[in-house]
């Protein structure tokens, strides 16, 4: 769910945990040659008679900006409406990367824009921004400005190293309630693996003390050095002053990991493509013939598409990545009491690089060089920012399946969304290369579909035979059997067994065309689709 007039989902988070740490090995970043923004100069009294220190440059040198944001959301079960439009604000702040001055905010500010302003501090003017560089993975987006007197006498914020538990912390940005500049204070509390509200990946996190609200969304978080340690970006529901920053070394990966393709979008955080059983239990471990001080985790299944399923196999013991031993627990020791999931090794990877790891395979340990890559998804966490494609054949409407589209069901949606497809979402796994469920969407009624309107929301699993695989490749299926077959039988899934479906190929076509008047659909097939199927 997304929050209308905050920048998004700044409201909605998870508490889910896993481990926690820093490192300034593992988790520093490289100390940027930028002088603090904010320059000592002359005091200056305001009207009140109060003595402030300007900016060496001017007032209008703020680095932090507001973010204005009109979006609009495509219905993913209707892909050819949108939902209303609404406005959110957020926050950002200017950097400089790859030479040019930019600002980064969060995309859940931005996520779904069709018009984007920004305004700096104590200045009215608001300029339009455009979005440069995304990634809703990370919660990430840079903006540019191409207006040049929005950057006259601005200076970049510059990034710290990773901060410790108990350092000073102050959040600054525009918070709902009014239209000036923000600062909150506190303290850093946790470091840790955390689940990202906006996309559901779980990443590095810093959690701390000082109030985030909705609106604080892109801010920077600041050391006592005046320097970026993260980005304010999710807060924990029923808890109060508990706020999370995007940490320095996942916004310097996703400086870094630009799509080679799409240069507006990154490649992603890798995975190794895995599913792992922790050791704790001593008989599992005798049973296994790991020694107690060996450490390791049990990999109980690879991924098929990974690139992992052609080095690693179900029951090795993954007992050290990157020379870090693994514990029993999954975890992996930084300082004297500081432990982090060995995810956080991974992800510090890039695409199409490689992680050295052991395992325990038949009593043998064995070193293996192992490809990682962002993780293949059966089913896609977001549709922000993209056209949904869809297809409709004889009053059948047919789109790809998303998480998004259970969310349709509202913040229940695991007990009220169909079960089959909560289940599919939940333990589903890609056995083929670009596998991706359809889903039977809206079963339009006319008098072709009587007595099919209740097999709408269900996975559809083949066509007179052939198994579905994705939604491009059925739409080629369909326009083929169209040609070739008096009838078109769609097996969709149900309790207990497949339910049929069968349209007449001999007066589908004109049923179509009835339809899209009817229900005043602009067209049959999404102009996406007809590309990707060209």
């Amino acid at each position: 769910p997304m929050a209308t007039t905050c920048a998004a989902c700044v409201l909605f988070v998870s508490g889910f945990v896993s481990g926690w740490t820093r490192s300034a090995q593992l988790l520093g970043v490289r100390r940027s040659a930028f002088e603090p923004v904010l320059r000592a100069a002359p005091p200056t009294a305001d009207i009140y008679g109060r003595v402030t220190q300007e900016d060496a440059a001017s007032s209008s040198a703020e680095p932090v900006v507001k973010v204005y944001s009109v979006h609009s959301s495509v219905n993913v079960q209707m892909p050819w409406t949108t939902k209303p439009q609404e406005e959110s604000t957020g926050s950002g702040f200017t950097i400089e990367h790859e030479g040019r001055l930019v600002i980064l905010t969060n995309a859940h500010v931005v996520a779904d824009a069709t018009y984007v302003e920004v305004r700096k501090a104590g200045d009215a003017q608001k300029y339009v921004a455009e979005v440069e560089r995304l990634s809703h993975e990370c919660d990430l987006a840079t903006l540019r400005v191409t207006d040049e007197s929005f950057w006259e006498g601005v200076a970049p914020l510059a990034f710290g190293r990773m901060p410790s538990l108990q350092d000073e912390v102050s959040v600054v940005g525009y918070p709902e309630g009014g239209e000036g500049i923000s600062v909150t204070q506190g303290v850093i509390s946790r470091i840790e693996i955390q689940r990202y509200a906006h996309s559901g990946a779980y990443l590095l996190a810093v959690q701390i003390d000082a109030a985030i609200n909705p609106g604080n969304s892109g801010g920077p978080a600041l050391n006592v050095d005046g320097e970026v340690i993260g980005v304010a970006f999710q807060n924990q529901l029923e808890s109060q002053n508990i706020g999370y920053v995007i940490p320095a070394p996942t916004i310097q990966h996703y400086l870094k990991d630009a799509s080679r393709s799409q240069p507006n979008k990154t490649n992603g955080f890798p995975s190794l493509g895995i599913y792992w059983q922790a050791l704790d239990n001593a008989q599992l471990r005798a049973y296994l013939g790991v020694d107690t001080n060996t450490g390791g985790v049990l990999l109980r299944g690879v991924v098929p598409t990974s690139p992992a399923a052609r080095l690693l196999r179900r029951g090795d013991v993954l007992v050290q990545l990157e020379g870090h031993d693994i514990a029993h627990d999954g975890s992996f020791a930084i300082g004297g009491q500081e432990r982090l999931s060995f995810a956080h090794l991974v992800h510090l990877k890039f695409s199409s690089d490689t992680i050295r790891l052991a395992v325990l395979r038949g009593g043998q340990r064995l070193f293996l060089d192992v490809p990682v890559a962002p993780p293949a998804r059966l089913i896609p966490t977001t549709t922000y920012d993209e056209p949904v494609p869809y297809f409709i054949y004889g009053g059948l409407v047919f789109v790809p399946f998303t998480e998004p589209y259970l969310h349709e069901w509202g913040e229940e949606w695991q007990a009220d969304a169909p079960h089959e497809l909560v289940n599919l979402l939940l333990s589903g796994i890609q056995e083929e290369p670009d596998e991706q469920p359809v889903v039977l969407s809206r079963v339009l009624p006319s008098q072709q579909t009587a007595g099919y309107l209740t097999l709408n929301d269900r996975r559809v699993l083949s066509v007179n035979g052939h198994k579905v695989l994705n939604l491009p490749q059925m739409h080629k299926l369909v326009t083929r059997l169209h040609a070739e077959a008096e009838f078109l039988a769609f097996e969709v899934q149900c309790v207990g067994g497949a339910a049929t479906i069968a349209i007449s190929t001999a007066t589908a076509e004109h049923d179509r065309d009835a339809i899209l008047q009817t229900y005043r659909i602009p067209a049959a097939v999404s102009p996406e689709l007809l590309v990707s199927s060209g």
